[in-house]
C-alpha cells in the first residue's frame, strides 16, 4: 500500500535539527552521508531556482515510525541549509559528526560556477575557509588558504589551535565577495524587517571585525548593511529565499512490508536493489551487509558502530565478523561473502550464533576486544607513533590484512601483546600493503599457520605460495642495495625510468637468484619472475604517499593530531598539502626539460606533507635551497640529500648536465632514505630479507 505525502523544507530539515515523535527517521538499511560539497551547494542551487530535487521514499516500520529509505543525502543536505552552530550545538545529524556550514554570497561578481546561478558556500573542518567558487569541486590554492589562514589567526580563538579544530562560528567562505550564513538569511527572510534582522544577527553572531575574504577587504557589517539597503541589491536572491517556505517535496510512502519482504526467485531485497542501482550515489556490498545486518540485528548496531572508535567503518566491522564467523564453521579460509549468500547464511542455526557470539554484548564483545586490541597496535605510544590518519587509512584500506590479524589474535590465548609483538605485526601489515604482490591469495595461503603463535617470522611469512611454486612475498630489498644501484644506475649512469623499472641491478638480480635456485631450472622463466618482482616492487616504492606519512610522522602527528576520525562527509582532501619540493610548474608542460628530472619531480622523493603554516611557497616560484631552508627536519631532509637540495637554487634546463645530476642525487637520496626509515625502525630485515 502506497500514498503521496509532501513536505517543506523546514520540516524535512528539523527531522535532523529538531527531531520529535513525527520525525523520519534513519533505518538500519540506510548508510552514511557521502555527498561532496560540491553536489551539496548544487542541490541548494536547484532548490533557490526552483528546480525539482526529486521525491523521498519513506516507510514505516512495525512501530508505525517513519523511515526514509531514498533521499538521505538530500534530506541531510537540506538540513545543512537550515543549521545554525551559532544557536544549536545540534547532535542529532542521521551520519555527520562534524557538520559544515552553508554560505551564500549576496553579491557575487562574475567569478561563479557556470552550472549555477546563486554562489552557494560550504566550509567543512578540512577546509575551513571553503572551495573555489568557479570550480567548485577544487580546494582554494596555497596563496588563498595561507591568506584565509592569516585572517583566521586574527581571531584569538583561532591563534592556539590547528586549523581542522576551528570552531564553525569562527571560519567563513574565502573566495567570496559577501558571504552571509544561509540560516541567517532564511530566519530574516520570514521577519517583516528582514534586513536590520539579518544584520543584527551577523551583529551578534559572527566575528565581523575578523571578515575579510578575497574579495571584501574590511568593514563587513558596512559592506553587508549598504549592499543589502542599495537599490542595485539583487533582489532576486532574496525573493529566491523567501520562496523556499512553499517549496514541497513530494514523498512515496510505503508499507512496513517493503523492510521485510523478499524476491521469490532471487532472494533480493527489493529496498537494497533500488539503492545499489539508483541513479544517485551508489552503494558498496559491504555497506549492503552490513545494512542487511542491521535490519536483522538491530539492537547491536550502537555496539558495532563503537568497535571501530572512528578510525573503522561499521560497514567493514560486520564484513570481517561474518567472514570469522564462516571461518569457524567451515573450517576453511572465509572468502568474501556476497550479499545472496550473507543472507542464506544468516538462516542457518550454526552460523547465526557463532556470529551473535562474536558480536556479544556490550558487557562482553568478543569482536570489539580484538578491534580494540589492533587499534592498540596501530595507536602504539612508543613504538612507532604512526600517525591516526595513516593508521586508519592502512587499516581500512587492507581488509584481507585486517582479516589476517584477527584470525591470528582470536586464535591466541592472550590478548596481551609485547613490544616486540606489536612491532612485527606493523612490519607485516605495511610490507604487505605496500610491497604485497596478492594480498588475497597471501592470507588464503596463511591461514592455516595462524593457529601458530609465533607466526611473525620469515620463515612463516616468506612461505606462501600458489602455483608454479611462485611465492606470493619476496624479500625486500635492502636500503644500501637500492641506494648503490639508483645512484649508480640513475644518477652517474642516466638510466631513463623505462629501462629502469624493467630490470633491477646485478647485486639485487643475483639476491633473486638465490632465492628463486631451488624452484626454476628454467633460467629464462626464472629472469622473467625477477624482473617481474622489482617491477613490482619499485613501481610501487616511489609513488607510495603512506611510505613518506610515515617517514614524516613525528611532524603530521604533531601538527595534524587532531585529523583522525573516519569522515563521515567525503571531504576527502586532507588538510596538509602535497608540495613539490622541486615545483612542478618548472617541469610539467615546459620545453627542454630533461626526461629524468621529468619523472622523478612527480615521485615521493621530490614530495612533502606540509602545512600552510609551514609552507611558504608562492605559486611554485620558489627553489628547493628556499623552500628547504628553515623546516629541513618537517619534511624528512637528512643531510646526504641536503648536500644537494642547497644548491638547486632555479630551474634546470635540458643541457645542464652537471645540475641535472645534482637535483637527481638530492631525489634518490631522499627516496632511499624515506625507504630506509621504515626498513629499519619496523626492522624488516627480520622478517623479509635476503640471506
Amino acid at each position: 500500500m502506497e500514498n503521496i505525502k509532501s513536505f517543506d523544507l523546514q520540516t524535512i530539515a528539523d527531522w535532523q535539527l529538531n527531531p520529535n515523535e513525527e520525525s523520519i527517521e534513519l533505518p538500519e538499511l540506510q548508510r552514511g552521508f557521502v555527498w561532496k560539497p560540491d553536489q551539496i551547494e548544487s542541490l541548494w542551487d536547484s532548490l533557490l531556482r526552483g528546480f525539482p530535487i526529486g521525491s523521498f521514499l519513506l516507510s514505516t516500520n512495525a512501530d508505525e515510525k517513519n523511515f526514509i529509505l531514498d533521499g538521505q543525502q538530500r534530506a541531510t543536505s537540506i538540513a545543512m541549509g537550515y543549521y545554525n552552530p551559532w544557536e544549536s550545538n545540534n547532535k542529532n545529524f542521521w551520519a555527520l559528526k562534524n557538520v559544515p556550514v552553508l554560505w551564500i554570497d549576496l553579491a557575487p561578481g562574475k567569478e561563479k560556477t557556470t552550472t549555477q546561478k546563486y554562489v552557494l558556500r560550504l566550509v567543512t573542518q578540512s577546509h575551513p575557509w571553503g572551495y573555489q567558487t568557479v570550480e567548485n569541486n577544487k580546494i582554494l590554492t596555497v596563496p588563498d588558504r595561507r591568506e584565509a589562514l592569516r585572517i583566521f589567526r586574527e581571531n584569538e580563538e583561532n591563534k592556539s589551535k590547528g586549523y581542522t579544530l576551528f570552531s564553525p562560528k569562527n571560519v567563513f567562505p574565502f573566495d567570496s565577495h559577501l558571504p552571509v550564513p544561509l540560516s541567517f538569511l532564511i530566519s530574516s527572510a520570514r521577519c517583516e524587517d528582514w534586513k536590520n534582522h539579518l544584520i543584527g544577527l551577523c551583529e551578534e553572531n559572527l566575528p565581523c571585525n575578523c571578515i575579510r575574504t578575497k574579495f571584501l577587504k574590511g568593514d563587513y557589517l558596512g559592506r553587508l548593511s549598504k549592499y543589502i539597503n542599495d537599490n542595485k541589491f539583487d533582489s532576486n536572491i532574496f525573493q529566491a529565499i523567501k520562496n523556499l517556505d512553499s517549496i514541497q517535496i513530494p514523498a512515496i510512502i510505503t508499507g512496513k512490508e517493503i523492510l521485510e519482504s523478499e524476491d521469490e526467485q532471487t532472494g533480493d531485497d527489493p529496498t537494497l536493489f533500488v539503492r545499489l542501482n539508483s541513479s544517485g550515489t551508489k552503494i558498496t556490498g559491504e555497506d549492503l551487509l552490513y545494512s542487511i545486518y542491521k535490519a536483522t540485528f538491530p539492537e547491536s548496531k550502537k555496539l558495532v558502530e563503537s568497535v571501530g572508535m572512528g578510525f573503522i567503518a561499521p560497514s567493514l566491522v560486520i564484513s570481517l565478523t561474518a567472514r570469522l564467523a564462516l571461518s569457524e564453521k567451515s573450517g576453511n579460509y572465509p572468502y568474501p561473502i556476497g550479499i545472496n549468500d550473507f543472507r542464506r547464511h544468516l538462516k542457518e542455526k550454526i552460523f547465526r550464533q557463532k556470529l551473535e557470539k562474536l558480536i556479544g554484548s556490550k558487557e562482553n564483545s568478543p569482536i570489539a576486544s580484538l578491534f580494540n586490541t589492533i587499534l592498540d597496535v596501530f595507536q602504539s605510544k612508543g613504538v612507532l607513533d604512526i600517525p591516526p590518519v595513516l593508521a586508519r587509512n592502512l587499516i581500512n584500506s587492507s581488509p584481507e590484512l585486517l582479516l589476517m590479524i584477527l584470525q591470528w589474535l582470536k586464535n591466541r590465548k592472550s590478548s596481551e601483546l609485547t613490544g616486540k609483538e606489536k612491532l612485527k605485526i606493523l612490519a607485516t601489515f605495511t610490507a604487505l600493503s605496500w610491497f604485497g604482490r596478492d594480498n588475497t591469495r597471501y592470507v588464503r595461503e596463511m591461514w592455516d599457520s595462524l593457529i601458530s603463535e609465533n607466526v611473525w617470522n620469515r620463515k612463516t611469512l616468506s612461505r606462501p605460495y600458489y602455483h608454479n611454486n611462485e611465492y606470493i612475498m619476496y624479500p625486500l630489498v635492502q636500503p644500501a642495495d637500492l641506494r648503490e644501484f639508483l645512484i649508480e644506475k640513475v644518477v652517474e649512469k642516466k638510466t631513463l625510468w623505462g629501462d629502469l623499472y624493467t630490470k633491477a641491478g646485478d647485486k639485487i638480480n643475483e639476491q633473486y637468484k638465490n632465492t628463486l635456485e631451488k624452484e626454476f631450472e628454467d633460467e629464462s622463466a626464472r629472469q622473467a619472475l625477477i624482473d617481474d618482482i622489482w617491477g613490482n616492487f619499485i613501481g610501487k616504492l616511489i609513488y607510495d604517499r603512506s611510505l613518506l606519512l610515515f617517514a614524516q610522522r613525528d611532524y603530521i602527528n604533531r601538527e595534524f593530531c587532531d585529523f583522525n576520525q573516519l569522515e563521515i562527509l567525503e571531504d576527502t582532501s586532507a588538510p596538509w598539502d602535497w608540495d613539490h619540493i622541486y615545483p612542478t610548474s618548472w617541469v610539467y608542460n615546459k620545453r627542454y626539460v630533461n626526461e629524468n628530472i621529468r619523472h622523478w619531480t612527480g615521485t615521493i622523493g621530490n614530495l612533502r606533507a606540509i602545512s600552510l603554516e609551514h609552507n611558504r611557497s608562492e605559486s611554485n616560484r620558489e627553489s628547493p635551497s628556499e623552500r628547504l631552508s628553515d623546516n629541513r627536519s618537517e619534511s624528512f631532509i637528512n643531510d646526504n640529500d641536503w648536500e644537494y637540495w642547497s644548491k638547486i637554487t632555479d630551474r634546470i634546463w635540458e643541457n645542464e648536465s652537471k645540475k641535472i645530476k645534482i637535483y637527481l642525487s638530492a631525489v634518490i637520496n631522499r627516496l632511499c632514505n624515506i625507504y630506509e626509515e621504515w626498513y629499519e625502525k619496523m626492522e624488516i630485515r627480520n622478517l623479509f630479507y635476503f640471506d
